[in-house]
């Protein structure tokens, strides 16, 4: 279903928490959740709340600004905790609390590298190989030998990546997400038999698929950001417990013992808990849609649609006006698209969280307050915020100097101040999480788009900081204009494909050596699955002055994978393509990414591989699908 967007005013909604630590616990659960007053923890003095009404206003202003439905903030101080929601969690009305529940992404991830330090520190548990005892130096490959098979020339990775490693991003191997499939098994367009065989992908089919993987990196050489590293690890994790699910070790060892809940690993056990609200995902349609397409997708009742047809609008919304007027149609710019739920069961350990601010901020508090949250034992405390790796100087934009890289967190420091946190992102719902140990200080979004939802976050996120601190207005790093540069740039990936990807490629271009039709089929490998390519016709007329540009000739629906996407050919020159890749079911190119890609063409005169270099956060390999 599709919303149109709201005034500012009437998207503004609050519930307000405030909540003790442990000592005045008992007597806060006394009070209704709307009337709940701003109250002290032992030794503390009078403090005002920061989400007074100014802050509403700014939440507010936000909101609108960054096209976000609704977002919940908390803060951490001290022995209190406050926490509010702004905006709709679901259209038309239902508005966000502290007690609405997200998706919180790679937030996740911290939770992982817990629950392992958690194994480790026990001393109950140790290498299948030698008999040695579990330690963050443990090789993958002790915990779990057949599964953790690495391609050939690999074998020094294979035996001594370890759990550190992974758990740190320094294990060599680049994301990779394009090749988390929904099913496993047989390749499609084999044998109905064998097509029978597939079953729904489990982390463990995803451990087993990276023999087919190339590394981007020697281990311990460069950061590299690898979510299937992390699922490794929930692998092993689950393999040492004995079979036990990682969201029941989560809820035994962390959750529970904190009060988290109504924090969980799977939407689904979410959704089916009673008095739990889980905020639907919205994407805003920067490229609007005409009168004709809406009244159609509203006969047929849903929004999935909208999706699907808009993915090939690329060419932005002076192009769209252009193209409206031209068949006589009214345009609607902008408004809210709903997304489905999505069932992240192989994410697991890497971003499989759903949760709501007030559960994070009990999690935060424990970080903060080592010496009193014995959930965590001292050494695992020490451990997870130990830097393991360094990023590269951008990262240090808005800090002192660039970040580093713990288990699951980043860290750094601001105005001389240490500091700990972790973004995450979905299909549609984006999480930001702060922490200053030395101020015993923390603040936590979560919001309902996805992208923006970040952008919004830490918009929100600093300001608090910063008020907090003191930083004078001109001293304070500029998150918004920074935001918003990310984001004009990502609106207009699409429309410079071909120059960024091939800026040396000939003028005039080549001529590919076949006919458009001859590349049509499916291409498989065994880890990236099936890409079935078909085609597109047409061309889209651009704005006034600017010629005509051709759009993709060759188009691929990837429905079948984790994350939903569509690839979309571009011909650059001969057998080259730039490859324009946008999530399914959020089609606004805020998620969006671009891939070389070349057909072979073999002896015989026909096409035999597609060859295809995935560039999220550099470089991915080159990984070769066969036609089949």
């Amino acid at each position: 279903m599709r919303f149109l967007p709201c005034p500012p005013s009437s998207l503004f909604t609050t519930a307000s928490l405030t909540l003790l630590g442990t000592v005045l616990a008992q007597k806060q659960q006394q009070q209704p959740l709307g009337e709940q007053k701003v109250l002290l923890g032992e030794g503390d003095s009078v403090r005002k709340s920061p989400l007074d009404a100014g802050f509403g206003t700014f939440a507010e202003e936000a909101l609108h600004r960054w096209h976000v439905p609704g977002i919940a903030v908390a803060v951490v101080d001290g022995d209190s905790t406050w926490a509010e929601g702004y905006g709709i969690a679901t259209f038309p009305s239902s508005p966000v609390t502290p007690s609405t529940l997200f998706y919180t992404g790679s937030t996740t991830k911290a939770f992982t590298a817990a629950i392992t330090s958690l194994l480790i520190a026990s001393g109950n548990f140790s290498s299948s190989q030698d008999g040695s005892p579990l330690s963050w130096r443990t090789p993958i490959s002790h915990l779990i030998r057949d599964d953790f098979v690495l391609q050939e020339g690999y074998e020094w990775a294979a035996a001594h990546l370890t759990l550190e490693d992974a758990l740190s991003h320094r294990t060599g191997f680049p994301r990779h997400d394009k090749a988390l499939s929904r099913f496993s098994g047989p390749a499609d367009g084999e044998s109905r038999q064998q097509q029978q065989q597939q079953h729904r992908s489990t982390v463990r089919d995803v451990v087993r698929s990276l023999r087919f993987l190339p590394m981007a990196a020697e281990p311990r050489v460069a950061w590299r950001y690898c979510n299937l590293m992390f699922m490794a690890v929930s692998h092993a994790v689950e393999t040492l417990t004995g079979g036990a699910w990682l969201g029941a070790t989560m809820r035994e060892r962390i959750w529970g013992p904190l009060g988290m809940a109504s924090t969980f690993l799977s939407v689904e056990e979410a959704l089916g808990t009673p008095g739990v609200e889980v905020a639907r995902g919205y994407y805003w349609d920067y490229f609007g849609v005409s009168g004709k397409e809406k009244e159609e997708e509203e006969e047929k009742g849903g929004f999935f649609g909208v999706a699907k047809q808009y993915y090939w609008n690329h060419f932005g919304a002076a192009d769209a006006d252009d193209e409206f007027e031209r068949k006589g149609e009214k345009k609607e710019k902008g408004g809210f698209v709903e997304v489905p739920f999505s069932n992240l069961e192989v994410a697991s350990g890497a971003g499989g969280i759903v949760s709501n601010v007030l559960d994070y901020s009990r999690w935060i508090r424990c970080l903060i307050r080592e010496d009193a949250c014995t959930v965590l034992p001292a050494e695992a405390h020490r451990e997870l915020k130990a830097a393991r790796a360094v990023l590269g100087p951008d990262s240090g934009k808005g800090y002192d100097a660039p970040l580093a890289y713990a288990l699951g967190w980043l860290l750094g420091t601001y105005k001389g101040r240490r500091v700990f946190t972790h973004g995450g992102g979905m299909e549609a719902h984006g999480a930001e999480v702060y922490f200053f140990p030395d101020l015993a200080y923390g603040v936590v979004t979560l919001a309902n788009t996805a992208v923006t939802s970040n952008m919004a976050g830490m918009e929100l996120a600093w300001r608090l900081i910063n008020d907090r601190i003191g930083v004078p207005e001109e001293e304070r790093f500029d998150w918004a204009g920074s935001s918003k540069k990310t984001l004009d740039e990502q609106l207009k990936l699409a429309d410079t494909a071909i120059e960024k990807l091939y800026p040396d490629r000939a003028d005039p271009p080549l001529p590919r050596a076949l006919p458009l039709q001859d590349y049509v089929g499916t291409y498989f490998h065994p880890a990236y699955r099936n890409v079935t390519i078909e085609l597109v016709d047409g061309t889209r007329k651009r704005g006034k002055g600017e010629g005509k540009e051709k759009k993709g000739e060759l188009k691929a629906i990837r429905d079948d994978m984790e994350w939903q996407m569509t690839f979309e050919f571009r011909h650059a020159s001969g057998e080259f393509w730039a490859v324009v890749i946008d999530f399914l079911n959020t089609p606004n190119m805020l998620n969006g990414q671009l891939a070389r890609a070349e057909f072979v063409v073999g002896v015989g005169g026909t096409v035999d591989q597609l060859r295809m270099e995935f560039l999220e956060d550099g470089s991915e390999g080159v990984i070769g699908f066969d036609r089949i």
